[in-house]
């Protein structure tokens, strides 16, 4: 038996493609105020697996990444619910529903 501990590697979106900027104008426009900063994150997710297959990839969703996993883990309904907004709004403009 062995363990290889954690399996780690970044998603991958392509210079210019899409996704980015359709989430980021997607959550602007859903939620008001100012494009959220693009940043990247020191945690592993299965981000990994979309890349490993050619699939564009970013993170994006409510909560605090650090409740995430423990004991107090936990999102306001606010949160879920401003999410979603942005998702299905970014779903639409994917499939040029305006």
């Amino acid at each position: 038996m062995t363990w290889p501990g954690g399996q780690f590697a970044s998603g991958r979106l392509a210079p210019g493609g899409p996704l980015r900027d359709l989430v980021l104008d997607a959550h602007a426009d859903a939620v008001g105020g100012a494009r959220l900063p693009e940043r990247g994150v020191p945690y592993g997710s299965d981000l990994r697996l979309y890349t490993g297959v050619g699939v564009p990839t970013l993170h994006f969703g409510p909560g605090d990444v650090r409740l995430a996993h423990g004991p107090r883990e936990q999102v306001r309904v606010s949160e879920i619910v401003a999410a979603t907004r942005v998702l299905v709004l970014a779903a639409l403009r994917a499939v040029g529903v305006r």
